[in-house]
């Protein structure tokens, strides 16, 4: 620390500073006494004596303290008491600038941010993206490390990517730090201490470990760093042990020379070593007055007030402090602000504190630590050197920087960068080599490192080369060959064909109407019985070509064909669409030439009107007109390569046998260039075409075609009618041609009453005068689809019949569907009938047609009734109904009974719901008798006793209440007999089967009925046993002994009977 801000060492620099203040007469009206304290850059010690200075001596300012944390201390309090404070030495913390915090503070000192801002702006002016920091921890170095990584962290264009703080100076830590570091980085920022030699060893440390080529740089980094020289100062002395050479002046000399006692002999390397780095130096005061001064420090050290002598004559006091200069101008500056504070304010506001530092704004001077320049908030703007060692090992400057907080304005001191470099070979050093950090990551020499695979890829290019030509030539014949194969597609030899009536004669059949029933087709000759063949004119014939007729179209003129020609021969061939024809191919071999098409079994749409044979209605017009224009023939043509038809006629629209029409005579533009159209074709082409004679049409010239075609089928004649009108041919071509404002065209006046009047506007649309207004194909698809909205939506006529039974097969199976319902219903019902007829169980083997065997039932209770008095009942009733006629009362004999039946029927319906509700079975009802069992045929155990009891007690309580609807003052009471035991049960007969039962069980039941009394039920001991063992609710009484006779089984004589009376609770 003494070497830096030592009081033996820099003291002298205020009278220094104070004989130049006099000399310029700046403060000649103001005493200043200085009072020297030291804090030893103590903190809490700096604090205490500045508060006593400025409390108890009330100094006006304070020049001081040199060490970071004691002089924030006393700058802190120092706002409190507004008095100035004025920093030096290595009070470099930026803090000491936040003017917010300490606004009575000026420092004189370059703070860290200022060198950091210098460092950031090296590395963007030479384009290093990232480097380390390696630094010794001192008064300095650590604070520039807080606002590099600050500056960085916040930059684009670079990047700390480490910090490195050496601890032991010694040369093998170093060698063992830069070794670290060797695999990390080429881009070293360095702050040491100047004092010493560390700065020699860390250099001979980096150039042991081959860290100094031409890859690396070291950035030297200081607010007083010596940059490359060091000032040397030689005592007389004499030792036994050394004899030192004497000397008066300082000699400034290389940094890299050894001054050692025992100089390590390595001062050429040392050199060549700090020719691999840079440094950041403040701007130097050089010459005979800098070393003046430093001399002059030194010997008035030994002058009062200081007596400095015995203390001073130590070697290490010899020369002058580091920052001794910063001391000098720190002096000067504050007479400067005194001075310009008196000059502006007056004498009054020398103590004031944040005044002091604005009146510092604009000082400028030449001071011992170089140019001073202050802003107006106390802090100096640095002004700093970029400097390097030439080829030559001689300092120069590279750059300066004019520093303001962290902006810094470049100036260029050497415009030619391998000039800045030369010492490099004239090449600035990467951010990462070529090779990488660890020289592992060089780029491949393809050529000389992979020769043989380089060979070998040579050979394998050469193969593909030749294999792509070859492909290429290969393609290239493939594509003649199929273009060759294709035109033999379309080329028909015309010793092929063979005339169409001879090909009848060989087929054995005649040709019929067109409105033939019955068609048949012969095995060789594919000719339809039912064909039509009209015919051959000048323009038109039929032949067999390959076993199948086609339609030939003739050319009068021979013409070349070309290439292009038979390009569009081949893509005729290719054309596959249900509404055109299919083109089979040209003749070119005969007397003329000939296309040939699709042979259609009747005829062209032409040829059907001509007939006059078929009742064509406006569905059917319709559905010729779609096939022709909308979803089918012209739009595809239209929308194909083709793009026009250019001769559509009524003559060349087809019909095959479905009723479909296949627009035909398309294409061939080579051959339609050169040949005249006929009459008929004139006929049908659009005005504009006629007049300009295009004779390749156009597809606003195929709509006015169209609209011709259609009124041909709308009107059921030719074109223009003319077997019906006065006018020419050429007269009706001259008029269409001529045009006008009323336009001549076909009559639509004929039309049938079922054609929809859309249709008609269509027609006119498309026959306009003006191109322009006509509607294109795809609008004519469009409103051609509106037209038919209503109906099916079926694409031809075929398609409209096949909907139709499509529609009625529909309606069929939902017919079909609600007779299955009506079946199902009525076989419920059936069964519901044949359930209570007979047992369902019964019931559903008959139905499935399997027998019935009788069935033996160990326990059942069987159930007699009888309506006691049924005769004088019915003799009691009179006749159900009278037949009224002519006044005249007719009775019916038999009608005595239909009121008996009434009664009966009535009565019995009464039962049934009751028996329902007791798990028993009705067997029959015969006259007024009543069968019932239970326990058969659905077996339940003993229950049928208990259901056949409760069963009995229900029937004669509903006879209680039970009126007699014709005899209301009559009661109906029935006996009641029952019986317990076993009986066999089965259906006998096939007609009107009858579920019968059998055993003497139904005999014993029916005696208990008719032994029985009215009102009362009749109990066999057997069924009482049963019943009154199991069921206790029951209230029996006992009868006696009854004489029963039986018919068919003799021996029961006298039986014990009873009665049953009800239940006990009631």
């Amino acid at each position: 620390m003494a070497t830096s801000v030592g009081w033996q060492t820099s003291a002298s620099a205020i009278e220094i500073a104070m004989d130049r203040i006099k000399s310029e007469h700046l403060i000649d009206n103001i005493d200043i006494n200085f009072i020297y304290v030291f804090d030893d850059c103590s903190e809490s010690k700096a604090a205490g004596l500045s508060s006593k200075l400025m409390m108890d001596a009330n100094v006006s300012a304070i020049i001081g303290p040199t060490c970071n944390a004691a002089g924030l201390a006393v700058v802190n309090l120092a706002g409190y008491y507004n008095t100035p404070v004025l920093t030096w030495g290595l009070t470099i913390s930026s803090n000491f600038i936040d003017t917010s915090r300490y606004p009575t503070t000026v420092t004189i000192v370059p703070v860290a941010k200022s060198i950091a801002a210098a460092i950031h702006e090296v590395m963007a002016q030479f384009e290093w993206t990232e480097f380390v920091y390696v630094f010794v921890e001192d008064e300095k170095c650590g604070y520039f490390r807080d606002d590099l990584e600050q500056i960085t962290a916040d930059s684009n264009h670079t990047s700390l990517s480490r910090t490195i703080q050496i601890y032991d100076q010694s040369y093998t830590n170093l060698v063992r730090q830069l070794e670290k570091l060797k695999t990390v980085s080429r881009i070293f920022t360095v702050c040491l201490p100047e004092a010493g030699d560390i700065k020699r060893r860390f250099m001979l440390a980096a150039y042991d470990l081959g860290m100094t080529t031409e890859e690396y740089v070291y950035l030297f980094a200081g607010p007083k760093s010596t940059a490359y020289r060091k000032i040397w100062f030689f005592v007389l002395r004499n030792s036994s042990k050394l004899s030192e050479q004497t000397s008066s002046t300082g000699e400034v000399v290389g940094i890299w020379k050894d001054w050692s006692d025992e100089p390590d002999g390595r001062d050429e390397e040392a050199k060549l070593a700090f020719m691999r780095t840079m440094v950041i130096v403040a701007t130097p005061v050089q010459g005979d007055k800098f070393a003046s001064f430093k001399k002059d420090v030194i010997e008035r050290m030994k002058l009062p007030p200081y007596n400095c002598i015995e203390e001073c004559k130590d070697k290490k006091y010899q020369e002058a402090a580091e920052y001794a200069d910063q001391l000098h101008d720190t002096v000067y500056l504050y007479a400067l602000i005194l001075n310009k504070t008196i000059e502006e304010q007056g004498i009054e506001q020398i103590a004031n504190g944040s005044n002091i530092v604005t009146r510092g704004a604009g000082i400028e001077f030449e001071g011992m630590s170089g140019l001073v320049r202050m802003n107006g908030i106390g802090y100096r703007l640095p002004n700093m050197n970029l400097a390097n060692l030439d080829s030559n090992a001689t300092q120069r400057t590279i750059a300066f920087m004019d520093i303001d907080a962290s902006s810094v304005n470049w100036t260029w001191a050497i415009l030619d960068e391998r000039m800045v470099w030369d010492a490099y070979n004239g090449h600035v050093p990467q951010t990462r080599p070529e090779c990488g950090y660890t020289g592992k990551s060089c780029p491949v020499n393809f050529f000389v490192d992979y020769l043989y695979i380089v060979i070998i890829v040579a050979i394998i290019i050469v193969l593909c080369t030749a294999a792509a030509l070859i492909a290429a030539y290969l393609v290239v014949k493939a594509r003649r060959d199929e273009e060759l194969r294709l035109d033999d597609q379309w080329i028909v030899p015309h010793g092929m064909l063979q005339s169409i009536m001879k090909g009848r004669k060989e087929s054995h059949h005649s040709s019929r109407s067109l409105q033939s029933n019955s068609t048949t087709t012969t095995g060789t000759t594919g000719i339809s019985s039912r064909s039509v063949f009209f015919p051959e004119t000048e323009s038109q014939g039929f032949f067999i070509y390959m076993n199948e007729p086609v339609l030939a179209r003739k050319y009068q003129l021979r013409v070349p064909i070309l290439k292009a020609d038979r390009a569009e021969l081949r893509m005729l061939r290719s054309i596959e669409h249900d509404n055109v024809n299919r083109f089979i191919g040209l003749s070119i071999d005969g007397p003329v030439y000939m296309s040939f098409w699709r042979y259609c079994s009747r005829g062209s749409i032409k040829d059907v009107i001509a007939k006059s044979s078929i009742n064509m209605d406006g569905f059917f017009i319709y559905c010729l007109m779609k096939d022709i224009a909308a979803v089918s023939g012209l739009q595809y043509i239209h929308h194909s390569p083709i793009r026009q038809h250019g001769s559509l006629t009524s003559e060349c629209c087809y019909i095959n046998d479905r009723w479909q029409v296949k627009i035909g005579a398309y294409g061939l533009s080579f051959m339609h260039g050169v040949e005249k159209r006929s009459e008929d074709s004139m006929l049908h082409t659009a005005p504009e075409v006629l007049r300009e004679g295009l004779a390749s049409g156009s597809q606003l010239g195929d709509i006015y075609s169209f609209a011709i075609v259609c009124s041909e089928l709308v009107g059921h004649c030719s074109a223009w009618n003319l077997e019906n009108r006065k006018e020419e041919a050429d007269e009706i071509i001259f008029m269409v041609k001529r045009g006008g404002r009323i336009p001549f065209r076909p009559s639509l006046d004929e039309a049938d009453e079922d054609i929809n009047p859309a249709m008609l506007h269509l027609i006119r649309d498309c026959w306009d005068e003006d191109p322009k207004q006509r509607p294109n194909i795809d609008m004519v698809n469009k409103l051609m689809k509106n037209m038919n909205s209503g109906r099916s939506g079926s694409a031809n006529l075929m398609d409209h019949v096949f909907s139709v039974l499509e529609k009625h097969a529909s309606s069929l199976e939902d017919e079909v569907q609600e007779r299955m319902k009506e079946l199902v219903e009525e076989k419920k019902k059936s069964d519901i009938l044949l359930y209570r007829m007979l047992p369902q169980q019964v019931a559903e083997r008959l139905k499935l047609g399997q027998s019935v065997e009788p069935e033996a039932f160990e326990s059942v209770t069987i159930f007699f009734s009888d309506v006691v008095g049924f005769t004088v009942l019915a003799n009691k009733s009179t006749p159900l109904q009278v037949i009224q006629t002519n006044s005249i009362c007719v009775h019916f004999c038999n009608c005595l009974f239909f009121q008996v039946v009434n009664l009966l029927n009535d009565l019995y319906t009464t039962f049934d719901a009751i028996i329902e509700r007791n798990d028993s079975y009705k067997v029959e009802t015969i006259g007024d008798a009543y069968l019932v069992v239970s326990g058969l045929p659905r077996r339940n155990g003993t229950e049928h006793v208990n259901n056949i009891a409760n069963m009995s007690l229900e029937l004669m309580d509903s006879l209680q209440s039970y009126k007699i609807p014709h005899l209301p003052q009559e009661k109906v009471q029935i006996r009641i007999g029952m019986h317990s035991g076993s009986c066999v049960a089965g259906v006998v007969g096939l007609t009107m089967p009858r579920y019968c039962l059998f055993g003497d069980t139904v005999n014993t039941a029916s005696r208990m009925e008719s032994n029985g009394k009215p009102g009362f039920i009749h109990l066999s001991s057997d069924a009482h046993e049963l019943l009154t063992s199991l069921y206790k609710e029951y209230n029996t009484e006992n009868r006696g002994e009854v004489i029963i006779k039986v018919i068919m089984f003799q021996g029961k004589g006298v039986m014990q009977t009873f009665w049953l009376l009800g239940r006990k609770e009631e």
